[in-house]
């Protein structure tokens, strides 16, 4: 009985550690990783008005003015990755539909993640003018 249980066993644990070793939120410090997450999910599901509070304070800030008619399609975000300097970086690609023209749209938003007291609070970048227009 234990020759046929140790070689389930061994194949559980080499998959449990391939698992974590292709987490995408593994190596992210972790107030970034669910920052992050809390953006998706409100790309995904909430009132877009809301990623702009992911953006530093002050930072200036242009509204397109087909917000409200905005609904998200897809959003398929790629693997975080440290920049040199801290920052850490990821790429999501958005698919969007402008109910009033029900014509599919696509962005590329390219993130840029920093927290500027050491990792308590994270900010991105601007988002890119032609997100939602």
């Amino acid at each position: 009985m234990l020759r046929m249980r140790l070689p389930v066993l061994l194949l559980l644990a080499l998959s449990l550690a391939a698992c974590m070793a292709t987490n995408p939120y593994a190596p992210v410090p972790k107030e970034l990783g669910l920052r992050v997450r809390a953006y998706e999910a409100i790309a995904r599901w909430s009132d877009l008005l809301k990623l702009y509070a992911f953006v530093e304070p002050g930072a200036k800030v242009e509204l397109p003015p087909t917000l409200g008619k905005v609904r998200v399609t897809h959003y398929e975000a790629g693997d975080m990755r440290e920049l040199p300097d801290g920052r850490w970086a990821q790429t999501a690609v958005i698919e969007y539909v402008l109910t009033d023209q029900q014509v599919v749209r696509k962005v590329i938003d390219r993130q840029v993640w920093h927290s500027p007291d050491g990792g308590k609070t994270w900010f991105r970048n601007p988002l890119p003018r032609e997100l939602f227009r």
